[in-house]
């Protein structure tokens, strides 16, 4: 007996063999990584960077781009959160200590017009890089950090 290897299965699709996309489709699914992420958040650009990242320079500049955008986003997002919500639970330990009305007051609306201002600034952002995306020209937001290099 000889040891063959099975056969491969042509229609596997793998990392490998999946074909660069059209001028056209980067085009579309640059366009689909900022619209979708408006209401998806980091989830969705994960998803796309890791499918599309090697599918042609536009799309991977966008994707990586988007990526980097709702990583800072969810940056800043969990630190207006710890503002809002810590200085809820310091406010309740001062109260229940020393009877007197919580002092941190102030950061749990500073923290809360934090997160409301990442909303705000997802959408006008995500929509001006789709309109980039659809003119065909490459974008980078202006407040990411580069996590991950294109």
């Amino acid at each position: 007996m000889t040891d063959a290897a099975p056969p491969l299965n042509p229609y596997a699709v793998t990392e490998a063999n999946q074909p660069p996309l059209s001028p056209a489709d980067e085009r579309n699914f640059s366009i689909l990584t900022h619209v979708i992420a408006i209401f998806a958040g980091f989830i969705s650009a994960l998803v796309f960077y890791l499918l599309y990242k090697d599918r042609g320079p536009f799309v991977r500049a966008h994707t990586v781009t988007e990526w980097n955008f709702q990583l800072t986003l969810l940056l800043i997002t969990g630190v207006g959160f710890l503002l809002s919500f810590g200085s809820v639970f310091v406010g309740f330990a001062t109260a229940a200590s020393d009877g007197n009305a919580p002092p941190s007051i102030g950061l749990f609306f500073v923290g809360y017009i934090l997160i409301l201002i990442v909303d705000i600034v997802r959408i006008v952002l995500g929509i001006i890089a789709a309109v980039a995306a659809s003119r065909g020209q490459f974008y980078r937001y202006g407040i990411a950090i580069r996590f991950v290099k294109e």
